[in-house]
């Protein structure tokens, strides 16, 4: 556990250095202080001038006081730092997350690791770099000056610590199992309500908001069940300290008085004796219940050093940028095809291949639609060209060159990716629109809303561009959202389009329309997309129909439809414009 706070506070070690400096110093000077009040006992007894003495006692007092202020202080500013950067840190990694290990996690319980589970580890790096420190020099000292006091009363005294010192630390060592179910249940709870909210609606209309409610109260109660059972054990621990210390008091006093009737202890030994023991009552109590956050934070610390553990993608900053405004770039004719995919074999589970050889080519300012029944590998062809995922064996070229001669950024600087389900972030829509484009003017957003068809709709808003769209663009219809998700992807002057089934959630009018905006959209870049609706199929240069994860057929709609029974099949159970709910990996 040390070893791991260690590696997490990576950037604050120098903050936590000053800090235990400066609390060590505060403790010292505290140590220090019975042994003053020892001198004005001894000068008292011996009738001697007791001012030196008493301003000794009291400048040591006034410095604890003013060094242990700025201690803490800095204590707690590195504290929020460790904060500020842990945050920022899990906020880089996850947003960089490679995509096949993403998909294993919950989004909600990443959530409660970059929150609660922070947290909790910031209590305990300032309870184990500093106050766990400073109160065993604390310990130590006063031990050691009690000892050099008086041995043997010490060796009592030793004896009673370390049989409570046993007690506690098996307390100790259960608070941590407890608290590392506590923490999993905490995160399946933030994983779980994220998942209803999001889908809302969808509970509603299935009227599963009661079992739903019932799922996130069983996680609740077990939540509740750790927490208590971590504050039962909690408990126990200030009780059994002060009962230790309690028995110290008595065995000094007793012991002690019987050793000063003898004359092997003075009453000044004995009155400093009986301050170091008072003030080892703080530190240990301390002590103890700090070794016990840091075994509650045990499990926080193994749920963020998961996090780091995820593959990464490697983004290396690209050469070209694209922030640029979207204008109609000039026409030109290259030799080389834009997209070729060639003897692509990929699946997400080892010997389950959902591409078996696939090769297509898609050329310049041309629409290939891609077709198949799902479960063909139409998206995880998709996916592959997105990079997402790397493939088992085949290539990808784009515009003659090799996926891997590009960085992932500059690699999808060139391509735009219209998604199925469209998601529209928080926020307006500028903020969608400029996504991908963040400095192109209102005018270039003007001219790709006119593109798909959207322009009086957005005029006739009360706030326009500044129209807010609600989480996850609830505010918006379903062709709405569609449209815009195609805005936006426009707005980034990709050289190849992705669509997956543009025109599922559109209207007859709306659906003409945007045929006719891809058939425009030629004249801008290449369109690779996944149809299922006639009229998308129809307007493609080229069809590729998919089957087991190969190109089973490809040709233009009459030769297919002349040629392939298939295809014609596919055109006779897809011509009723059903949407495609097929999104088949």
């Amino acid at each position: 556990m040390l070893r791991q706070l260690w590696t997490l506070a990576q950037g604050q070690r120098r903050s936590l250095g000053a800090a235990l400096l400066l609390t060590l110093i505060a403790a010292a000077l505290g140590v220090g202080q019975p042994l003053a009040a020892k001198r004005v006992f001894d000068v008292l007894t011996a009738r001697q001038p007791l001012l030196l003495p008493v301003i000794v006692l009291v400048l040591l007092m006034l410095a604890q006081a003013l060094v242990g202020a700025l201690a803490s202080f800095l204590l707690e500013r590195t504290g929020e730092r460790f904060v500020l950067g842990m945050r920022i840190g899990l906020f880089s990694h996850l947003l960089r997350v490679q995509i096949q290990a993403f998909d294993r996690l919950r989004v909600g319980d990443l959530m409660a690791r970059a929150s609660t589970d922070v947290a909790v580890l910031r209590e305990a790096l300032t309870q184990v770099f500093v106050q766990i420190a400073t109160n065993l020099c604390v310990t130590l000292g006063s031990v050691g000056a009690m000892f050099v006091i008086d041995p043997v009363l010490m060796l009592l005294i030793l004896g009673v610590l370390l049989g409570g010192s046993v007690v506690i630390s098996g307390i100790s060592a259960r608070i941590g199992r407890v608290s590392m179910r506590l923490q999993t249940t905490v995160g399946a709870i933030s994983a779980g309500l994220e998942r209803v909210l999001a889908a809302l609606r969808t509970v509603r209309a299935n009227r599963a908001e009661q079992r739903e409610i019932d799922h996130l109260t069983t996680l609740a109660h077990r939540a509740y069940d750790a927490a208590v059972r971590s504050a039962r054990l909690e408990a126990t621990i200030a009780p059994t300290v002060q009962m230790a210390m309690n028995a110290v008091f008595v065995l000094i006093l007793l012991v002690g008085a019987a050793r000063v009737d003898q004359g092997a202890l003075s009453l000044g030994a004995l009155v400093a004796i009986l301050l170091y023991a008072n003030q080892l009552t703080g530190p240990i109590t301390e002590l103890i219940e700090s070794i016990a956050s840091v075994n509650k934070a045990k499990g926080a610390a193994e749920r963020v050093q998961a996090v780091y553990t995820l593959p990464t993608e490697d983004s290396t900053t690209a050469t070209t940028s694209r922030g640029t405004p979207w204008r109609h770039p000039p026409q030109r004719a290259p030799a080389t095809a834009l997209l070729e995919i060639h003897d692509l074999r990929f699946g997400y589970s080892p010997g389950t291949p959902v591409l078996r050889g696939l090769s297509l080519t898609v050329p310049h300012h041309t629409l290939v639609a891609l077709i198949g029944p799902s479960g063909a590998g139409k998206s995880t062809t998709f996916a592959l060209i997105n990079r997402f995922h790397k493939p088992w064996s085949g290539s990808i070229h784009f515009d003659g060159q090799p996926a891997t001669d590009l960085s992932l950024t500059e690699w999808r600087s060139h391509i735009g990716w219209v998604e199925q389900e469209c998601p529209i972030l928080h926020g307006t829509l500028r903020d969608n629109l400029r996504y991908a484009a963040p400095d192109t003017t209102d005018d270039n957003l003007w001219q790709v809303l006119d593109l798909v068809n959207l322009t009086q709709k957005v005029q006739h808003l009360p706030a326009g561009l500044d129209t807010e769209v609600g989480e996850r663009g609830v505010r918006l219809s379903s062709g709405e959202r569609q449209r815009i998700a195609i805005a936006r992807a426009i707005m980034a002057r990709p050289r190849l389009l992705l669509m997956d089934e543009p025109t599922a959630h559109l209207d007859p009018a709306n659906e003409t329309a945007l045929t006719a905006t891809m058939h425009n959209l030629r004249q801008e870049c290449a369109l690779l997309v996944i149809a299922h609706r006639r009229s998308t199929i129809e307007a493609a240069d080229t069809i590729v129909m998919l089957a087991n994860g190969t190109a089973h057929a490809t040709g233009t709609y009459a030769e297919l439809l002349r040629t392939h029974p298939e295809f014609q099949r596919f055109v006779v159970d897809h011509s009723a414009n059903v949407s495609g709910c097929y999104g088949g990996r």
